[in-house]
């Protein structure tokens, strides 16, 4: 049996007064990697500072089992007085790395994540998307067992996408990787657990994942997808990627046609 890193026992959390989560129970064992799933406003954030340690439960409780966690947070600090290299020289000494050993480490990772010519920028003048990089540089600076993930692809570039994706796929079979995200692909090349959450609770942990096709449409008018029964649509101009269940595949594609949507692409997931 796995050892179980993270467990929640009837967790609710609640900010300034609003129930954000609600009596949720769920465990993710070592070495998985899971995505956590929902719509805006869901809790998924809320539950990711839960597991980091960030935020404690209002009732109910988490186990966590871990020795040292990297977290990325959706948005950076904003107007932090660092410049680049000197903030992440900063934060690794935090978790004991020597000066030579920061300097090997941030070598490759500054050349992974192409951001040499900011190194001397003061982080409050950098893009979200340099932010972005420097906040997912300090978490694996630091070494982690368990790397919590909040939207990590948001404001990098296709290239450095491509990179991180990679990077953990890598590093999925040595840590604990648990991320939320709104990009496909994400949770198709790495997670082998989702866990749904849905008006303050879980909808379902899907621990096996249950095989699901991506349909790409151009359509008319987005009215088309009311009541679709999908998982995630991404919108693209006037073309759509739409992930929805295999086992509902054909029923979808007949109601997209009656609607006048030009299919462009079927595949699976894998």
């Amino acid at each position: 049996m796995e050892k179980v890193i993270f467990e929640a026992v009837n967790l609710s959390k609640e900010i300034e007064g609003n129930l954000v989560l609600q009596n949720l129970s769920f465990k993710f064992e070592d070495k998985v990697a899971a995505a956590i799933q929902g719509h805006n406003g869901s809790g998924k954030s809320t539950l990711l500072k839960i597991l980091a340690g960030i935020y404690e439960p209002s009732s109910g409780k988490i186990i966590r089992n871990t020795r040292r966690i990297g977290y990325v947070p959706e948005h950076f600090p904003e107007n932090l007085r660092f410049k680049l290299k000197e903030y992440l020289v900063i934060m690794s000494s935090f978790h004991g790395i020597s000066r030579k050993g920061i300097e090997f480490e941030l070598s490759k990772l500054i050349d992974l994540f192409e951001i040499e010519q900011f190194l001397e920028v003061p982080l409050k003048h950098c893009s979200k998307g340099t932010k972005q990089k420097v906040g997912i540089i300090q978490a694996l600076l630091a070494k982690p067992d368990v790397l919590l993930l909040d939207e990590p692809l948001t404001g990098l570039d296709s290239s450095s996408q491509r990179n991180l994706i990679h990077l953990l796929e890598k590093l999925k079979k040595e840590v604990t990787i648990i991320f939320t995200t709104h990009e496909d692909v994400m949770i198709e090349k790495l997670a082998n657990q989702i866990l749904y959450i849905e008006a303050r609770g879980i909808l379902f942990s899907n621990e096996t994942r249950k095989k699901k096709r991506l349909i790409k449409v151009e359509f008319p008018q987005k009215e088309v997808f009311k009541d679709l029964d999908s998982i995630h649509i991404q919108y693209e101009g006037n073309t759509a990627v739409i992930t929805v269940d295999s086992a509902m595949c054909d029923q979808i594609l007949i109601s997209l046609l009656n609607k006048k949507c030009s299919v462009l692409e079927v595949r699976e997931m894998r």
